[in-house]
């Protein structure tokens, strides 16, 4: 059994941020929390400009200051600068991993192990990247993922795949980058993403496997609000995928997951249980 916190779009600054860090700070008491997954724009508008960067300390030590875990961390794109001319930025916040007791990112795409758990996180943020690089990663990541023993294959990025909010469901490099590695075989249990500040638990069939589903979690909703109209149910409609959950309040998703089943419960920042799915 292992227990995590998953959530993204932390690094606002704002006191947005402050009070879903005390809501984790809480949920870090009541559970017994292994670490915190990070779902990028880590560091809003864009990212740091130095290993040194004050904002580090401001959008991320002292916010969870009281959180004694480790926090494993992928890249959104404000962390790379949020801009087509800005290079580098995103490298500052991998850096970091050897300067900071709680911030994890040993590379720009990687993977863990934990109790029944393999996470793997990727570098979504395609926009930024040469057709070569990303089928480095797509090569590297499928390895990994078809390699895997582990009970539960949780795939984390940025983007998202299937969303309600705004951003809504994959742009077409992602969508692709994630039908091929089904196609060439990738079991994925739960894809775990930010980018949409909202919370929505989606079920997705898998168009390879007939009898496979494939759970997603948007968890934007650790900085920001978000506006309520930017919802869009039709997205739904997508690849054969239905919404079970959603929510435009801040807060976090408490992950639990042993051999037999991976329990998602969304809190809002008052640590009101909003939601809560079994995966079998």
């Amino acid at each position: 059994m292992v227990q995590f916190i998953a959530v993204g779009d932390t690094g606002s600054g704002f006191k947005e941020q402050y009070k879903v860090a005390e809501s984790m700070h809480n949920l870090c008491l009541m559970k017994s929390i292994n670490s915190i997954l990070l779902l990028g724009d880590n560091i809003y508008n864009k990212g740091v400009s130095s290993v040194n960067d004050n904002k580090f300390q401001t959008k991320f030590e002292i916010p969870y200051q009281k959180i004694n875990k480790v926090f494993h961390v992928l890249l959104g794109n404000h962390d790379y600068g949020n801009d087509f001319h800005a290079k580098g930025n995103e490298n500052f916040q991998i850096e970091y991993s050897k300067l900071s007791k709680k911030w994890s990112m040993p590379h720009k795409y990687y993977s863990i192990k934990r109790g029944p758990c393999e996470i793997f996180f990727l570098d979504t943020n395609f926009e930024f990247m040469s057709e070569s690089v990303i089928m480095k990663q797509f090569h590297i990541m499928l390895h990994k993922i078809k390699s895997s023993v582990a009970k539960w294959n949780i795939v984390c990025g940025h983007h998202t795949w299937r969303s309600v909010g705004g951003h809504g469901n994959a742009e077409r490099r992602f969508e692709v980058f994630m039908d091929d590695l089904l196609k060439a075989g990738a079991r994925v249990d739960l894809y775990m993403c930010g980018h949409d500040h909202c919370k929505n638990i989606i079920v997705k069939q898998n168009p390879y496997r007939a009898k496979q589903k494939i759970h997603i979690l948007v968890i934007g909703t650790g900085g920001k609000f978000y506006p309520k109209h930017l919802f869009n149910l039709n997205n739904m409609k997508e690849n054969e995928s239905g919404l079970l959950f959603h929510s435009p309040n801040l807060g976090v998703c408490h992950i639990d997951a042993t051999k037999k089943r991976i329990k998602l419960t969304c809190y809002n920042e008052k640590v009101q249980e909003e939601f809560s799915y079994d995966i079998l």
